[in-house]
């Protein structure tokens, strides 16, 4: 009988110890979840969200003037290291010159000196590039000159991070459009675009709905999402009317040689 008692007790004993622990789980739990709040918010929040996709950008273009030596990357050229530096602070100079052009100034280098490269980049994220181009290209604001020289492997860069935008479209086609498969006319899809545009406006519309219903172009499979893009990458009225538009804007019907396109722009 003692045996069982004893047994009894510290079975109840143990018991009583497990409920203890259990009690505490919900109290830790919640530490938990909070720290985790704090620490995700630390780092910017949500990347969907606008305002992390303003603050802190998941995704870029830049231009940049590259400046190979010998020994570099991807470098045919004989020149120094110092040679190198020296032309790279040239280019530089002139891209910070009131007024300059980096473009312009980039496609002028490489004319001027053997195995100097001018790029536009498309879009790309961290951890693409090399980690000091990274580090600079995102630390800049868009349309900014690196006032300093950033060197990775391939030698020694000149970069300005580009202004993009992203953006949703709805392309209604028409026959004689170019790349266009329809068979509607002209006025059919000026009226069907004012239409759809309508409905993209109302206040609970889902405009990534509507492209996938509506839209002509391959992006609608994507809710007409065309990604992220800096100026020249689009046809001109597309691009003209993407840039102007503030994010979450709806555009007009804008006409280019595709069709009729309906813009959101999204960041």
């Amino acid at each position: 009988m003692r045996s069982r008692r004893d047994s009894a007790h510290k079975n109840g004993s143990a018991w009583r110890v497990n409920v203890a622990r259990w009690r505490l789980v919900g109290p830790i739990a919640v530490w938990v979840v909070a720290c985790a709040q704090v620490v995700f918010e630390a780092f910017g929040g949500s990347e969907t969200s606008p305002a992390a996709s303003v603050d802190k950008p998941t995704t870029i273009c830049v231009s940049h003037i590259l400046v190979h030596y010998w020994g570099a990357r991807g470098a045919t050229v004989v020149r120094t290291t110092e040679t190198a530096m020296g032309i790279a602070r040239e280019a530089l100079a002139k891209v910070l010159e009131p007024g300059a052009d980096f473009d312009s100034v980039g496609r002028e280098f490489p004319r001027t000196y053997p195995d100097v490269v001018f790029e536009r980049t498309g879009p790309f994220g961290r951890g693409k590039m090399a980690k000091s181009f990274d580090d600079t290209a995102f630390a800049l604001r868009p349309g900014q000159i690196a006032d300093w020289i950033t060197s990775t492997p391939f030698g020694f860069h000149v970069i300005r991070r580009n202004p993009t935008v992203r953006c949703r479209q709805i392309l209604i086609a028409y026959d004689g459009a170019s790349r266009a498969i329809v068979t509607r006319t002209r006025e059919e899809a000026l009226h069907l675009a004012e239409k759809v545009r309508a409905e993209a406006l109302q206040p609970a519309s889902d405009f990534a709905a509507l492209a996938r219903r509506y839209s002509d172009s391959p992006d609608r499979l994507w809710g007409g999402d065309v990604g992220v893009f800096d100026r020249g990458r689009m046809v001109g009225p597309f691009e003209k009317a993407a840039f102007a538009l503030k994010v979450g804007e709806i555009s007009p019907a804008i006409e280019s040689r595709f069709g009729f396109h309906i813009i959101q722009r999204i960041e």
